[in-house]
């Protein structure tokens, strides 16, 4: 384990490939068109110049907004190129932009890490944040950084966050993604939760678990990891744990079930079984007198 600090790539604007089929509308017609930028942060103005279009200082050819128009994903843009944001390694990452100016997931071998169905991963990461009831001042633990949603999403209710990511891959992908700003404030500890969280001896308000799914990472859903959460929650604080989709069945058993079983043989207290957001909601029970 090591601490690990997000460094923020230093591109001059993010599109995606909505925005490449926008501006390449545009370049057909010419003039001035306004654009989103960042992926739906911020907006700005796109200017046509004959077969070209310039964004925020930067050209970009009619044959450069054609190649992108034809990989759906993300785009940094510099002064002196266009790179796509992903990464080639043991896996295949990529920041995978669902619709226009909504949070962007990402994909690892094809596989979307976030809920992007009906709603979208910045609104999801909120609604764990929300069933821990998150506050000003609270410590919160984040299990499983990704791109950081949920750790800047308890932020923002003015909490402490330590966030716990194995991936260093996923952490650079989040330095190149816009919607993951300011975590770089947050503190990362860089290693396997199930290797991590044993080795911490703070204590927490709340924590949200937010793993893989159970065929991925089937220790971190094991009663001895959830033994460590307990110990790590003050009495009375609360644990979110996303299991997966809606009535997730894994090996024909009901995952739902099978974690909320887990959790309350190790002392926990299940509160709430939400299952069109695939959260299980537990409480540690308060010291009796």
């Amino acid at each position: 384990m090591r601490r690990y600090r997000i460094r923020p790539t230093d591109f001059v604007a993010v599109v995606s490939h909505f925005e490449a089929r926008e501006l390449l509308r545009a370049v057909r017609k010419g003039g001035e068109i306004e654009i989103q930028l960042d992926l739906g942060l911020h907006s700005g103005k796109a200017r046509i110049n004959g077969d070209t279009v310039v964004i925020e200082g930067v050209e970009l050819t009619r044959d450069e907004l054609e190649s992108m128009t034809g990989w759906k994903g993300a785009y940094g843009l510099t002064t002196d190129n266009v790179y796509r944001i992903e990464i080639r390694a043991e896996h295949y990452y990529k920041l995978l932009p669902v619709r226009p100016g909504e949070a962007p997931t990402i994909e690892i071998d094809g596989i979307r890490m976030h809920r992007t169905k009906w709603t979208d991963p910045w609104t999801d990461a909120g609604v764990k944040v929300g069933k821990v009831g998150v506050s000003e001042g609270d410590r919160v633990l984040d299990v499983c950084t990704g791109l950081g949603y949920t750790a800047l999403r308890a932020v923002e209710r003015g909490a402490e966050v330590i966030s716990v990511e194995k991936d260093r891959n996923v952490l650079e992908i989040a330095g190149a993604n816009p919607w993951s700003r300011g975590l770089e404030e947050v503190e990362i500890l860089l290693g396997p939760a199930e290797e991590v969280v044993p080795s911490l001896d703070d204590e927490f308000d709340a924590i949200v678990h937010d793993p893989p799914r159970l065929a991925r990472a089937g220790e971190l859903y094991s009663e001895n990891f959830y033994r460590e959460l307990l110990r790590l929650l003050r009495p009375g604080g609360r644990l979110v744990h996303y299991v997966g989709a809606p009535g997730s069945r894994y090996r024909g058993k009901d995952v739902l079930a099978g974690v909320s079983r887990r959790l309350t043989r190790v002392g926990f207290e299940v509160v709430d079984v939400d299952r069109r957001w695939g959260l299980v909601t537990a409480e540690k029970p308060s010291a009796r007198v």
